[in-house]
């Protein structure tokens, strides 16, 4: 049997319930009502996976990506049953465009699958302030997320 399935989209760049002006560290104002149903049991638990791509940019290349996102404080566990904000990596993926007398031009995206990592547990969120964090794990770089982007999480009752 299969079970319930709720999708979140969150769009950064049209996103009317968005807060702040930092790409690597939007708020997003959700309404759990409209997303997920209420649950019966206060200690309903969901699995979270998710989605994600950002438009393209040249200088994304070698860039490797955490996504973390706090539910306003619901207790979220990794696979080793740790409380976390970690949802998983986001990895270049890069696309090359032919130009003028055989040159080339590199642009790359910042991606992940809803497979590429592992999904994550969810108490029913707490509060309707969440926040997204995208972290550089290429320290040496230095380099911060300032693309828009398109998540999309999917909720799965346990």
């Amino acid at each position: 049997m299969k079970k319930e399935t709720y999708t979140l989209y969150l769009n950064s760049q049209t996103a009317t319930n968005r807060i702040g002006t930092t790409k690597n560290k939007y708020q997003y104002y959700i309404n759990w009502n409209a997303v997920l149903p209420k649950p019966e049991n206060i200690n309903q638990k969901y699995l979270v996976r998710f989605s994600f791509t950002s438009l393209a940019q040249a200088s994304l290349i070698a860039e490797v990506y955490s996504l973390n996102i706090d539910f306003g404080g619901s207790n979220m566990y990794e696979q080793t049953n740790s409380k976390s904000t970690y949802l998983g990596y986001l990895y270049p993926l890069a696309n090359y465009s032919s130009g003028a007398a055989g040159t080339y031009t590199t642009y790359s995206y910042s991606i992940a699958k809803s497979t590429d990592n592992v999904p994550v547990s969810i108490e029913y969120p707490n509060n309707s302030l969440i926040t997204v964090n995208l972290v550089n794990i290429n320290n040496a770089s230095g380099t911060t997320f300032t693309n828009d982007y398109i998540l999309t999480l999917e909720f799965t009752l346990i």
